[in-house]
Parts: structure tokens; C-alpha cells; sequence
């Protein structure tokens, strides 16, 4: 039977969005109109950070968030406000064992157990802690609590956890219209992992939110992400040359060398957006969303779809699926020796199974470019490396391989 384009289209749109992880962040920069500077841009600007010295030039920058656009977060259902922990496997013996084991206290896992029910008749329960346990949790109990609830698929709020890279919860959601008392309950439900705190309790704070305006300010202060706006300065003095040779990724990327020309013969231009330095696909991405027209074949793009159109003009399909990604790199890409540069490839992989979780590009020092899931709600962005790893190290820490283009 023959299946059409829109039903695969619709059918992916249902997949992605389900697939979501309930947060995720950033102050969202339109693309062609013009930027409006709000407060918290304003004081971004001021706290301006430097790139160690390189090749790339002298680079500094800035910390930026991006939140999905309304369009978006219409299509997105509110969560339940009641906490639901999934841990098949596990009997009310087990249970028990296992909870008193994390820390929690005794009288608590008898109030979680009463409130527990057998999952669809089976085996497995499925556990509703009330949400002042769920808050009374000290982050050394959660972490592990949540941990083993990340094993399983059914509890999507702690496996895709919002990750707040910053460590700071009250400026992370800084100008997002959350109410003071909501930020302070989000602060006291993260915890810490890796080299940021994460937040998985959307349920308990939807408890305590009482109007419907409130739940969609909240659900879309969740999908914040924190990207970076990154500026090459410019001097008479600087080495035209070898800022021609590194942002060209060896005149793989020619389009970029009258940008410097010009920028050489102008005088009083002090500073150019890197975004204006990539090749066209990620120039006309970087910062923005997906749209519906990324997925008219029933997938959107990831990580890998980013990573291997990177040099292409007209973006492929074929990098949505993991064969095809690894079976280009090994025929346009060898392994690569420091010091990595603009355009190298980035894949992370399980050290274990050796399984691909990730891939981004080098854009300069330690920064990359890189989608964070096919998630319709995960932007094309800017990252530290550092700030990346802290996705996978909850688990282990994977392995990264280092790829270079060639020209054939």
C-alpha cells in the first residue's frame, strides 16, 4: 500500500513532539528582522567572555537563551500535574529496598508504596509520591532516585532532564515571566549532575501553578536553551591571512575570504558575528527551530543531519539515518590530529557498545555547532564542549572521534 508524504509528515510531527523532553532553553533570535535587545541581552553583553588565543582570531562571547516560538508550544499538550514514577521489574519489596536504600526516609516510602498500583495488571508498578515528599527529597536522594528512573523509557521527565549549564537557576530563567515562587521551587527541585544542575519535575510544579496563562508561561520557560553569540574583533593589526586560511577551513569554505577583504579596507569596524563566517546551511539555521518543512519525509533533523550538512549547500536528507552519516565520513573524512579546527566533526559514541549518540562541528576553540535531538523544540545552536558532555556523563563518558573533510 502506498503510504503518502503527509501521512509521514504528520506522523513524524506526533513522534517528535511526544519524544520531547520536557525542558529545554533560550531567548529566541529572529532570523532576517531585526534583534531587539531585551534587559537580560543587555546584561549578557556585559558579561562578555574571551576565547583562548588561536588561529580563529581574537574571539569573545556571550551567553544567550532561546525559548520555542509560540507556534510551537501550541502544538504541545500540559504534562500531568501528578508525579508518576515507572520502575518495572521491581516488587513492593523491592520497592521498599530500594527507596530506604537512596536515603529516603521510612515513613515516606510507606506513604509512596500506599499510593502505589500494579502497572496495567502486571508485574510492575508504577509509584505516585505525593508532591511534598517529592519536594522534601535532598538532592543526594533524588540523584539517585532519578537516575534509576532514567533506565526507563516510560519516564520521559528524567531521562531527557532540562539541563541548567549556568548552575544558576534564578538568572537561567531570568525574564521569562515565571513568578518569583516558581523559579524558587524549580531552584529547590534540581539537583546537581556533571557540571550542571537539571530539573525533572515538571508534575510537581504544575501542582502548585492555578491558571491555564501561568502553565504555558512555565512549560515554555522549560524548553530554554542556552546557546552563544560569538564575535571575531578586528584590528588593523590582525593577521588577515590566517584568519582567511582557518574560517575558510583550508578553502573548503571560499564564500566567507571577501568578508575579510572588505572588513580589511573598512576602517572603524571593530567586531564581526561568526555566524556571518559559516557555510549557508548553518548561517540560515543557527539559532532557529525546525520547521514543519525539515520533516515532509517523517523525520527531523539531529544531531547527525547538522553535523554532515554542515558544508553543503543545499542540506540532504540522507543524514537522518546513522549508516548512511557513517558510511559519508568514512569516505569524505579522515581522522584528524590537534589542533582540531573550524569544520572538523565530532562524533560521540558509547565507550561500551560503541554505539553513535552525537556528533557536532568544531567552530573554534571550544565551541561548537550542533541540534540537541530531533526534538522540534531543540534550536540549531552554539555550545561549549564542556556544556555538551554534560548530556552523556550522567551515564558514561563517551568516547569522541575527531574527522577532518578531505576534498575528492
Amino acid at each position: 500500500m502506498k503510504v503518502s508524504t503527509r501521512f509521514h509528515f504528520l506522523s513524524g510531527l506526533l513522534i517528535f513532539l511526544l519524544a520531547v523532553p520536557t525542558g529545554f532553553t533560550q531567548d529566541i533570535i529572529i532570523k532576517g528582522g531585526p534583534i531587539t535587545l531585551s534587559e537580560e541581552r543587555v546584561e549578557a553583553l556585559a558579561s562578555v567572555h574571551q576565547c583562548k588565543p588561536g588561529p580563529w582570531g581574537d574571539l569573545e562571547y556571550y551567553y544567550t537563551y532561546l525559548e520555542a516560538p509560540p507556534h510551537l508550544m501550541a502544538l504541545i499538550n500540559t504534562p500531568s500535574s501528578r508525579t508518576i514514577w515507572d520502575l518495572p521489574g521491581k516488587n513492593p519489596i523491592q520497592l521498599r529496598e530500594f527507596l530506604i536504600q537512596a536515603g529516603m526516609l521510612s515513613r515516606n516510602v510507606d506513604k509512596v508504596l500506599q499510593v502505589s498500583v500494579p502497572f496495567q495488571g502486571g508485574p510492575d508498578y508504577r509509584l505516585f509520591p505525593p508532591t511534598e515528599i517529592v519536594k522534601s527529597l535532598p538532592d543526594q536522594v533524588r540523584a539517585v532516585i532519578y537516575a534509576e528512573l532514567r533506565k526507563f523509557a516510560a519516564n520521559r521527565d528524567y531521562r531527557f532532564p532540562v539541563i541548567i549549564e549556568s548552575r544558576d537557576v534564578q538568572s537561567w530563567f531570568k525574564g521569562s515571566d515565571l513568578k518569583p515562587e516558581t523559579i524558587a521551587l524549580i531552584e529547590k527541585l534540581s539537583y546537581p549532575m556533571g557540571n550542571s544542575l537539571v530539573f525533572s519535575d515538571t508534575a510537581a510544579v504544575l501542582s502548585h501553578i492555578r491558571s491555564d496563562s501561568e502553565e504555558r508561561t512555565f512549560l515554555k520557560a522549560l524548553t530554554r536553551t542556552r546557546s552563544l553569540i560569538l564575535n571575531l574583533k578586528i584590528t588593523a593589526d590582525s593577521d588577515f591571512k590566517t584568519l582567511r586560511s582557518y574560517w575558510s577551513a583550508g578553502y573548503k569554505s571560499k564564500d566567507i575570504i571577501p568578508i575579510f577583504e572588505s572588513y580589511a579596507s573598512t576602517p572603524g569596524v571593530e567586531r564581526l558575528d561568526v555566524s556571518h563566517l559559516l557555510p549557508p546551511t548553518p548561517r540560515k539555521y543557527l539559532y532557529t527551530f525546525p520547521t514543519f518543512s525539515l520533516g515532509v519525509d517523517g523525520t527531523f533533523p539531529d544531531s547527525f543531519w547538522t553535523a554532515l550538512n554542515f558544508f553543503r549547500y543545499q542540506p540532504s536528507d540522507e543524514f537522518n539515518d546513522i549508516e548512511s552519516v557513517m558510511s559519508y565520513a568514512q569516505a569524505n573524512y579522515l581522522p584528524a590530529q590537534k589542533p582540531y579546527g573550524f569544520g572538523d566533526l565530532l562524533i560521540f559514541s558509547n565507550p561500551i557498545n560503541k554505539r553513535k549518540l552525537h556528533a557536532a562541528v568544531v567552530i573554534a576553540d571550544d565551541i561548537v555547532y550542533t541540534k540537541n535531538s530531533r526534538s522540534l523544540l531543540r534550536p540549531f545552536m552554539l555550545m561549549k564542549i564542556d556544556d555538551l558532555l554534560t548530556r552523556f556523563t550522567y551515564d558514561l563518558k563517551p568516547n569522541i572521534e575527531v574527522w577532518r573533510k578531505v576534498e575528492r
